[in-house]
């Protein structure tokens, strides 16, 4: 998917998800929210396209938005919370991965991209400034096994934590929304992370919610604290104590980046997704029973 499609997807009127605008990225592009709103006192954010090749995720959440809009009153019916998507956190890297240098009008950045990169894009993860997002958040920032200083591809850290708008932007919108859930969409793999130095009290809580999730969508959990920091489900999990999940989407085999003709397969793994959120609530709450708080 490419940025323009998903503005065009996201100006037509939606029944009832209201579309806003949460920041800019580098190149000042629009990062967007589609929010749905069910009146309840709990919400969750779901997230995409923190990586540029990974775009693939993009679709995907735009599927669910449809989904969700299509569907809104049987979700409405069944105690669903509120639900924020952000369907693609690196709009600069999603275009540059997919059509080149052209997409930066910037000289100097192209001059900067080219040196870091070389001529072509088409496995870029990084913003205009050559930093990992999913590297950036507050979280053991630069203590991961493959992190690096300098501006790349993929696997820059940034000069300090939270240091980029993208970055910003979706950790402004958590703080003030305060999800009790978040779910960051990556690929590929097909495995579901949920653990970054989790609270004591929150550790038991959060593998029963992650399994929900894996049984809705057969991917397999995984641990691998020890390669990965700085992530935004790093981030929710160990700062603010949110049970968080990056679901993983494409099978293993496949090379980045996944094609469109893999959506099928990864929508009919995901797509519902959306239907076990209350019983992701009814969890959530009943750890906090549990805890006596």
């Amino acid at each position: 998917m490419r940025y323009a499609e998903l503005e065009k997807i996201l100006s037509k009127k939606l029944l009832h998800g209201r579309v806003e605008i949460i920041g800019q990225s580098v190149a000042k592009r629009y990062i967007y929210s589609v929010n749905f709103d069910f009146g309840s006192q709990k919400t969750v954010i779901i997230q995409a396209g923190i990586h540029a090749r990974e775009y693939i995720t993009c679709d995907l959440v735009c599927k669910l938005i449809a989904d969700f809009d299509k569907n809104f009153t049987f979700h409405k019916l069944k105690c669903c919370p509120n639900v924020i998507f952000v369907p693609m956190v690196n709009p600069d890297g999603v275009e540059l991965c997919q059509v080149g240098l052209k997409s930066v009008r910037n000289l100097q950045k192209r001059k900067f991209l080219l040196s870091i990169n070389g001529p072509d894009f088409s496995l870029y993860k990084a913003n205009l400034n050559g930093v990992d997002l999913n590297t950036n958040f507050d979280a053991r920032w630069g203590s991961g096994a493959e992190n690096c200083l300098l501006p790349s591809s993929q696997g820059c850290i940034g000069p300090s934590p939270m240091s980029e708008p993208e970055v910003q932007a979706l950790a402004t919108l958590t703080k003030q929304v305060k999800p009790f859930f978040t779910i960051s969409y990556h690929c590929k793999g097909e495995v579901i992370y949920y653990e970054f130095y989790n609270k004591k009290e929150n550790l038991k809580r959060d593998k029963k919610i992650a399994k929900i999730v894996s049984r809705c969508t057969g991917y397999k959990l995984v641990n691998v604290m020890a390669t990965s920091s700085g992530g935004y489900k790093d981030w929710c999990v160990m700062r603010l104590g949110i049970p968080s999940v990056t679901i993983e989407v494409g099978k293993d085999r496949l090379h980045h980046p996944l094609k469109e003709k893999h959506l099928k397969q990864i929508y009919r793994r995901n797509k519902n997704i959306l239907k076990i959120l209350p019983k992701i609530e009814r969890e959530f709450d009943n750890g906090l029973h549990e805890a006596g708080t």
